[in-house]
């Protein structure tokens, strides 16, 4: 099956690259949808794209409000040189803040009764096909798959020790060390691009367009900006247009009304405001 979607993927670029829409033109660049932009920008097909349109998985511009995303923050301590011990007590601070709210209290909305019953590592965002029921059981599993790839050790592999690790000091230890070793790596080898690209999002609203990170790579796409790369490299996950936010799924179920769904979308096109915790 991974075989069979490696030949789609290499076939939808094949095709981009043929009728060369695989450089996006100076308007797009620029942030603006020409004719052909919606194939520039196709799901699931590879795309180079500008810094300064890109916001972070928690939806901050990583030109201009960097330091308001917590593991922006940690980026630049590490590529700064920062001592060790500073960088965890910066982080610790964020993790400790986190980590008694809930998906309510990430996205300031303190009045949605749904979000309200859940942790602020189960949020869903108004767009997103999962809905929060789903990822409040899904997500310690996946939480616990990608720390012990990255080296965390468990107390056990329950449910309950796994929530309890997402915000202990060890959990803070191996994120900072995480990105330290990917910062290193880049120092000592340079940047080594693979085909396992990372995802990114693509924000429509009219005329305009901007891009915000998805699953895989934001350690990447963090660090690759705080040493002052002009364009990232990635696969278009999903387009999300704001006029169609009645369709998006946790709009239709309630979970979001199209208001508060609409107002989120135009956090992230702006890059003002962060939306997701640390963990």
């Amino acid at each position: 099956m991974l075989k069979i979607k490696k030949v789609i993927l290499f076939i939808l670029d094949s095709i981009k690259k043929l009728l060369f829409l695989n450089n996006l033109n100076k308007n797009e660049l620029n942030g603006f949808i020409t004719p052909l932009t919606k194939f520039r920008l196709f799901p699931n097909t590879r795309v180079t794209v500008p810094y300064s349109l890109g916001r972070t998985v928690r939806g901050v511009s990583f030109d201009k409000n960097l330091k308001f995303d917590p593991a922006g923050r940690l980026s630049n301590d590490i590529s700064t040189g920062l001592d060790d011990k500073k960088i965890a007590n910066s982080l610790s601070t964020v993790i400790y803040e986190q980590k008694n709210m809930s998906a309510a209290d990430i996205v300031n909305l303190s009045n949605n009764i749904t979000l309200k019953k859940y942790p602020a590592w189960a949020l869903v965002m108004p767009w997103e096909k999962l809905n929060i029921e789903e990822m409040f059981e899904s997500y310690p599993r996946i939480f616990y798959k990608n720390r012990v790839h990255d080296g965390l050790i468990f107390e056990d592999k329950s449910r309950s020790s796994i929530i309890k690790t997402m915000y202990s000091p060890k959990y803070i230890e191996n994120r900072v060390d995480q990105y330290k070793r990917l910062y290193d790596s880049i120092m000592l080898h340079g940047f080594i691009p693979d085909s396992n690209l990372p995802k990114i999002n693509i924000l429509i609203k009219g005329n305009e367009w901007r891009w915000f990170m998805g699953d895989g790579g934001n350690h990447r796409s963090y660090l690759l900006s705080c040493l002052d790369h002009k364009f990232f490299n990635a696969r278009v996950s999903s387009v999300i247009n704001i006029n169609e936010v009645n369709k998006w799924h946790n709009v239709k179920n309630g979970t979001y009304s199209s208001e508060d769904a609409e107002n989120i979308f135009e956090s992230y096109f702006d890059g003002s405001r962060v939306h997701r915790g640390m963990v």
